[in-house]
């Protein structure tokens, strides 16, 4: 890894990072100042609660694992995949795991990998390095950098290097049929993913904020489409703001659970928040340009929980999601969407609700069993008509 005599990962094109098997989330709090977004994930195992401390300290974080199915990102998303000690067994199974990061890897970018203390003793450990240093040359990835037990690798879009393999049966390619479909609940595929022509992306975090990227183009989202959608966010986001009337201080774990292309989240990077975008994998797969405009999210069912732990959000922005869930007619109960916002939220947070007049209503009326105080406000909407939109607040309660 090339960058300049300070380390700044920046210099190196690093702009997004997933951190795997994360701790409490101190690397992505190392990078937060940079400007660097980094998705955390680690599993509820033996080092309980480690996400909850990471979301305590008001970084971006998820429970999640790398087992048998993709992790719920979309393909070439990540300039980095970082694992520092995260005991995953890369090696394992032809190495069906590192062949995950390469479908999440942007083409240059990098894997940095530390094993762990314990494998220095392991008298495998030489057989392990090996089949890891076979794995990532079959996937055409170059070793840059070897110190102790930290290794980098940068993986090269090398078209002709990754044909070569597959006809040498050391790889196989995957098809080009399952490349754009949503990674949710997908199985893990014992194949290497060619990334194709992947859009250049501006080298900062307020450049890929501000500039329109093609992937929306190959989406189906026009540069009038996306110009329009950041401007109605940025005033929404304003009111939003005003009428919550709390300090901005309060707010720092936001989820939008309908984000589309990630205008919203987009509107809040001025504030002191993090954004968790969701994508409900029933819906066109537009995460691919949430993560092109340099934020991140993750893809969602929410006919089921999601992966975090209770109360560890400050507000919950939920639009025109659940009347898609009504309307699919699939047994997902308003109430049990409900029930997860209000696990999810924490006492004294809000959930924001924009949503078709019958779902409006009947949230209003089911609030107050969920202990929710609710105002409503007239708003805006895209098509410049007024529309109810919900401000419920969580207070706090206990059992006497």
């Amino acid at each position: 890894m090339v960058t300049n005599e300070t380390g700044d990962l920046r210099s190196a094109g690093v702009v997004q990072v997933l951190d795997v098997g994360c701790g409490v989330a101190s690397f992505a709090a190392y990078l937060l100042p940079l400007g660097i977004q980094t998705m955390s994930f680690a599993p509820n195992d033996g080092h309980e609660n480690q996400i909850q401390f990471a979301l305590e300290r008001g970084i971006g974080s998820m429970i999640s694992a790398v087992a048998t199915k993709q992790m719920p990102y979309p393909s070439a998303s990540f300039e980095m995949v970082h694992c520092s000690r995260c005991r995953v067994d890369w090696h394992a199974n032809d190495g069906i795991l590192l062949k995950e990061v390469h479908r999440l890897l942007r083409p240059n970018g990098y894997f940095v990998y530390t094993s762990p203390p314990a494998y220095r003793k392991d008298k495998e450990y030489p057989m392990i390095w090996d089949k890891l240093v076979n794995l990532a040359n079959s996937m055409c990835w170059k070793l840059v950098s070897r110190k102790v037990q930290t290794a980098i690798w940068i993986k090269e879009e090398n078209v002709e290097c990754l044909k070569k393999n597959a006809e040498l049966k050391l790889i196989s390619l995957c098809d080009v049929d399952n490349v754009s479909k949503p990674s949710w609940q997908v199985p893990l595929r014992d194949c290497v993913q060619i990334s194709g022509n992947t859009e250049k992306r501006p080298s900062s975090l307020d450049e890929r904020l501000s500039t329109y990227p093609e992937t929306l183009r190959n989406i189906g989202i026009s540069e009038d489409e996306y110009a329009s959608d950041t401007v109605f966010w940025r005033e929404q986001v304003k009111h939003y703001w005003r009428f919550m009337n709390v300090n901005e201080t309060e707010v720092r774990n936001v989820m939008d659970m309908n984000a589309f292309i990630g205008g919203f989240a987009a509107a809040m990077n001025s504030y002191p928040v993090w954004v968790m975008n969701v994508v409900p994998a029933t819906m066109k797969e537009t995460l691919s340009g949430v993560f092109s405009r340099g934020l991140t999210g993750a893809f969602h069912d929410w006919c089921e929980p999601f992966s975090t732990y209770p109360r560890t959000y400050d507000l919950l922005h939920a639009n025109h999601v659940i009347s898609h869930y009504q309307s699919r007619g699939d047994g997902c109960l308003l109430e049990d969407i409900m029930l997860e916002m209000d696990r999810m939220i924490r006492p004294q947070g809000f959930i924001i609700i924009r949503d078709e007049e019958q779902i409006i209503s009947k949230i209003r009326d089911l609030a107050p069993n969920y202990l929710w105080q609710v105002e409503t406000h007239q708003l805006e909407n895209k098509s410049k008509k007024t529309e109810t939109v919900l401000f419920c607040r969580k207070r706090f309660w206990a059992i006497i």
